[in-house]
């Protein structure tokens, strides 16, 4: 049914490093049978004139990350009606100017919340069951006969309570997961009230609360100036022994010297996907921390998970072709590219 639509010029401005990453074969297939579709031979800075030849007939855009910002080329884009971005935050690729300039702009940051929120999950179940700390004490006494259930009594994903600290699309993705078990989830968000917070299937609390009473706290605040360490030594120092700290939001939004001196007390855990800076320095104490999970920024879309930012930014032009809800677009007041 798609061929029998009409025919866009859609270009397709994405990097050669990304393009199998995000598109299989049968996605460009897609492609081709929704659009005239034209490849940018220069996404990265859109300076050779074929690539502005392409851009100024283009009426639609796909990028992905690293695409060259167009705001400045907008006024030679006049067919140019749609941006659809293949990663989430469209930052550094199209400015708010576009809406001013009639062109509308969607993302994939829904579908990149997904495999935050399985990450998120998966830790979330590890930790409450106390798989950290076991699997550390079983080495450590490798060869001796030990009941561990007697030296954890307090762990267990049933009955367990679990903090989120920002209402975000990946906490509230975390929450429908988390449903089919019995745990209590306590959320901070300024942006929840109580009658929202019945309808998840949670309860409000403060970020005094969660640190205090929670066997879990996972992290989802978005960084701004106002969340800049928002949570500092105060915070950590509340929380309960044996307690796991999850954060794959981003790392400023801690004070990190105050958690590592918490963690060197060894009292708490701490899953640590983002640190500060992005890359974690080399003599940081997160590499050696024996209560640390550290990894590499891997929650978010990695390897074939990229291919469903992928289907989902086609998914998008099919929709705004047929006329029909764009799932990632972004209206003027919720622009992405401020996130």
């Amino acid at each position: 049914m798609e061929s029998k639509m009409r025919k866009p010029c859609v270009v397709l401005s994405v990097l050669d490093l990304y393009k199998p990453m995000f598109f299989t074969p049968a996605a460009f297939e897609r492609i081709r049978d929704l659009a005239d579709l034209r490849i940018d031979p220069d996404p990265a800075g859109h300076a050779l004139a074929e690539s502005r030849e392409m851009l100024r007939e283009a009426e639609v855009v796909i990028t992905a990350w690293e695409t060259g910002d167009l705001t400045e080329l907008l006024p030679q884009m006049p067919q140019l009606r749609m941006v659809i971005h293949s990663g989430g935050s469209v930052k550094g690729v199209i400015g708010v100017q576009a809406y001013e300039a009639g062109v509308r702009i969607s993302s994939q940051t829904q579908l990149n919340a997904e495999p935050v929120a399985e990450y998120s999950l998966a830790m979330i179940i590890l930790a409450a069951k106390g798989i950290f700390a076991s699997r550390r004490r079983y080495v450590e006494n490798r060869g001796k006969e030990e009941t561990f259930w007697e030296n954890f009594p307090d762990v267990g994903l049933y009955g367990a309570t679990v903090g989120l600290i920002g209402l975000s699309r990946i906490s509230r993705r975390v929450i429908e997961m988390l449903a089919p078990f019995h745990v209590d989830i306590k959320v901070f968000s300024h942006h929840l009230d109580e009658a929202r917070a019945r309808e998840l299937g949670v309860t409000t609390a403060s970020i005094d609360e969660i640190m205090r009473t929670c066997d879990v706290v996972s992290l989802h605040s978005a960084s701004t100036p106002q969340t800049y360490h928002m949570l500092g030594a105060e915070d950590f120092a509340k929380m309960k022994d044996g307690a796991t700290f999850i954060n794959t939001a981003r790392g400023a939004i801690c004070d990190q010297d105050a958690l590592i001196a918490e963690l060197q007390r060894d009292r708490i855990c701490a899953v640590i996907d983002v640190t500060d800076p992005e890359v974690n320095v080399p003599d940081s104490p997160l590499w050696t921390l024996p209560n640390v999970i550290l990894t590499p920024h891997a929650a978010g879309s990695m390897g074939r998970e990229l291919h469903r930012l992928g289907d989902g930014a086609i998914d998008d032009l099919a929709n705004y072709i047929a006329d029909t809800p764009v799932a990632g677009e972004f209206p003027v007041g919720q622009y992405a590219g401020r996130a």
